[in-house]
C-alpha cells in the first residue's frame, strides 16, 4: 500500500504540472482538483483532450455562462473522461436548467450538483431527486439556519441521490453534529455540519463512525500534523469505513502530505497544511477504496453502491471530498486568503461563485 500511495502522490504532482502547463491562467486549486480526477483512476492528464473539451464547452455555453467561470477546468476534465463529451455537456446543461426551474440557486455548486446527477445516471429522475434535495435542505435550514448554505449542496445532493430514508439521514446528521459539539471537536461549526453530512451518506452505526473520525483527528493532533478548523477536515469522513489501523492511516496520510509538500503548488507553509492533508487523505482513501472495492465496505463504495464505472467513482470522490473546500477557498481568495494559490504564483484572482443570470444564448 505504501508504494501505491507514493505512486498516486507522484502522479498527482505530475498531472497538476501537465495541466498547469496547458492551462496557465487557471486557478491553482482547480488545477489540482482536475489533476485529482485523473489521478484517482491512475491515468495521466491529456491536455489535448482537455483543450478539445474546452472548445466543446464554449460551443454549448454562453461567454458569460457559469459553466465557464470557476469550475470550467473541472468540468472539462469530467468531459474528457467521458465516452462522449458532447453528450455529457448537453445532458449537464439540461440538468442545470431543471435545477434552476426547481429554484436551486445558480452558482458553481449547482454545476457540481448537476454533475452528480448526470454521473449517477439520474437525469430522468431529476424532479424526484430535487424533491428529496429540497426536503433535506429545508430540514437542515430549520435546525441550522445560519450554517446551511450552498456549500452543503454537494453532500445533500448525494443524500438525495442515495435514496436513503430522509428521516434517518437527517437523524444521523444531527446525531453526528451533536457528538462532535459535545466532545469539543476542534473544528468550526460549518466543518462539523459537513462531517455530519458525509457520515450520514453511507448509513450504518453513526456513533462508531464518529468515534473513528474523532480518533483519527486526535492522532493527527498528537503527531502535530493536525487539520485546522476549516472544512478540509471533512475529508476525514472518507476514512470512517476503511478497515485499517487508525495510526497506520494517519502515518500514511502524513507521509503522502510530505511527498506533496515537495511541490510548491501544494504549499510549504503552516497555513497550507489543512488543504495539503485534505489532498493526502483523499489519495489514501482512494487507494484503500481500490484495494477493497470488491468488499463494498469503504466510504465511496458504501455511498455509491450503484456505481460500476471506476472513472465516475473517482470523479465523484474528488468532488464530494474536495470541491466544497476548494470552492470556498476560491471565494475567500478574493480577500487575499488563498495561500496555496499565492505560493504557487499562478492564481489570477478569484471570481465570485454567485453568477449572473444574463448568460449569452439559451444556456444557463
Amino acid at each position: 500500500m505504501k508504494d501505491k500511495i507514493r505512486e498516486r502522490c507522484e502522479l498527482l504532482v505530475k498531472n497538476r504540472k501537465v495541466i498547469v502547463k496547458g492551462f496557465s491562467f487557471e486557478k491553482e486549486l482547480m488545477s489540482i482538483t482536475a489533476a485529482m480526477m485523473y489521478t484517482g483512476i491512475g491515468r495521466e492528464a491529456d491536455v489535448e483532450k482537455l483543450k478539445e473539451c474546452q472548445k466543446i464547452l464554449a460551443k454549448h455555453t454562453g461567454l458569460f455562462s457559469k459553466f465557464r467561470k470557476n469550475v470550467d477546468l473541472v468540468l472539462e476534465s469530467r468531459m474528457a473522461l467521458s465516452e462522449d463529451p458532447e453528450k455529457y455537456i448537453g445532458d449537464l446543461v439540461d440538468t442545470c436548467n431543471k435545477l434552476r426551474k426547481s429554484k436551486m440557486k445558480e452558482n458553481d455548486f449547482t454545476i457540481i450538483a448537476a454533475m452528480l446527477i448526470c454521473d449517477l445516471g439520474k437525469t430522468d429522475n431529476t424532479d424526484e431527486v430535487m424533491t428529496r434535495y429540497t426536503e433535506i435542505m429545508k430540514r437542515m435550514k430549520k435546525e441550522h439556519p445560519f450554517l446551511t448554505d450552498e456549500t452543503d449542496s454537494s453532500y445533500v445532493m448525494l443524500l438525495a441521490l442515495s435514496e436513503r430514508d430522509i428521516d434517518t439521514s437527517v437523524s444521523d446528521m444531527e446525531e453526528c453534529i451533536g457528538y462532535f459539539n459535545s466532545c469539543k471537536f476542534e473544528a468550526g461549526a460549518d466543518a462539523i455540519q459537513g462531517m455530519g453530512e458525509v457520515l450520514a451518506l453511507a448509513g450504518g452505526d453513526i456513533k462508531a463512525k464518529c468515534d473513528r473520525v474523532d480518533k483519527l483527528f486526535a492522532l493527527f493532533k498528537e503527531k502535530k500534523a493536525g487539520f485546522s478548523g476549516g472544512r478540509e477536515v471533512v475529508s476525514l469522513g472518507a476514512l470512517a469505513d476503511i478497515d485499517a489501523d487508525a495510526e497506520t492511516l494517519v502515518d500514511q496520510i502524513m507521509e503522502a502530505a510530505d511527498i506533496l509538500k515537495e511541490d510548491n503548488a501544494f504549499g510549504s507553509s503552516s497555513a497550507d497544511k489543512g488543504r495539503r492533508l485534505m489532498y493526502a487523505t483523499t489519495l489514501v482513501a482512494d487507494c484503500y477504496r481500490d484495494a477493497s472495492a470488491a468488499d463494498d465496505n469503504t466510504f465511496i463504495s458504501s455511498v455509491l453502491g450503484i456505481l460500476k464505472d471506476q472513472v465516475t467513482a473517482a470523479v465523484i470522490s474528488a468532488m464530494i471530498q474536495m470541491l466544497p473546500s476548494v470552492l470556498g477557498a476560491v471565494v475567500n481568495s478574493s480577500d487575499g486568503s488563498d495561500s496555496a494559490s499565492a505560493s504557487a504564483g499562478s492564481d489570477n484572482g478569484a471570481v465570485s461563485t454567485t453568477v449572473s443570470t444574463n448568460s449569452a444564448g439559451t444556456n444557463a
